[in-house]
């Protein structure tokens, strides 16, 4: 037998089982609306791209930026990958390092940090320009390459066989790089060229035409103050007229090779 106590509790269970589903309902159908208007807020002409922003170029074009950025004026800023145009923007060989960041709610932001040309490798009548860490940046004709103003380093063929863009691993034009970073810009200006058919050979020519066996880019206090007290301070006994050429490379002694017996 049911008693009226009974029928009442299973009534407010019945009520409270049914208000659940409702709120349930009601939350379901407010979340739904709220993803589409999301949705559709986010797919409006509200966040379409309508700017683009560069700093620190200076050799490379807002053209050139733009188009290997892969971005258009109208995309949806929220559709932009910022890594897939960074890594793009990379790619072109004077882009050392790129920062992309939106700027809400229609404009994006590059920031770029050039590669700075450190010297011109060469072999036969190939001309590269290289940076400091040994990335090609780009070939030039041999009748301008003088043009540039940077130091030379003559190289090897095979050291020389460079895209734009590409890193070389050659150890002789490395090392000319590292000791021409390394050197007082009023000692670059005595040097015409670096010869560097490997590291352990690595030479200067100076101004007379004499080379100078320097080696790897280390122990430079000793070597430099070889060549100053060899090559500046005693210039009238020692230069090319006199010597095939200066070994300075060890610290056990200093090799003079004489065109004529002493």
């Amino acid at each position: 037998m049911v008693t009226r106590n009974q029928t009442s509790f299973m009534y407010r269970l019945r009520l409270r089982r049914l208000k659940r589903v409702f709120f349930t309902v009601v939350w379901l159908f407010l979340i739904c609306l709220a993803g589409f208007g999301g949705y559709t807020f986010a797919n409006s002409t509200f966040f379409d791209l309508s700017e683009i922003r560069i700093t620190g170029n200076t050799v490379v074009s807002r053209d050139e930026i733009i188009a290997a950025s892969g971005l258009r004026i109208g995309t949806n800023l929220l559709k932009v990958s910022r890594t897939k145009a960074a890594v793009h923007l990379l790619s072109l060989p004077y882009i050392r390092e790129v920062e992309l960041s939106r700027v809400f709610p229609n404009k994006v932001e590059i920031r770029v940090t050039e590669r700075t040309p450190l010297a011109l490798i060469n072999a036969g009548e190939r001309y590269l320009v290289m940076d400091e860490n040994g990335y090609c940046l780009l070939e030039v004709a041999a009748i301008t390459a003088e043009s540039w103003g940077l130091p030379r380093i003559r190289c090897s063929s095979e050291a020389i066989q460079l895209l734009p863009g590409e890193r070389s691993e050659d150890k002789g034009v490395r090392a000319a790089l590292d000791l021409i970073q390394q050197l007082d810009p009023f000692f670059l200006e005595g040097i015409t060229e670096f010869d560097a058919p490997s590291a352990e050979k690595l030479a200067l020519i100076n101004r007379d035409g004499l080379p100078v066996l320097f080696g790897q880019p280390e122990d430079l206090d000793r070597k430099l103050k070889s060549y100053e007290e060899l090559l500046i301070k005693n210039a009238e006994r020692y230069n090319a007229n006199t010597l095939q050429y200066v070994d300075i490379r060890y610290d056990t002694q200093i090799t003079l090779k004489w065109i004529r017996p002493q």
